[in-house]
């Protein structure tokens, strides 16, 4: 079932995809990206209680 498919391409098919979503985006897509970036990113500072 699996054999006529390669994990080289799969992987080439979604680096098309992403590229062409990317390529498609316009700011209003990678202003509401740059925010969740931020967001994550100050939820991963905040850390558990278990670290302190």
């Amino acid at each position: 079932m699996f054999d006529r498919y390669s994990f080289s391409t799969w992987l080439f098919d979604a680096w098309s995809e992403l590229s062409r979503y990317f390529g498609t985006m316009d700011e209003t897509h990678y202003g509401v990206l740059a925010g969740c970036a931020v967001l994550f990113g100050f939820l991963c500072l905040k850390g558990t209680g278990i670290n302190r």
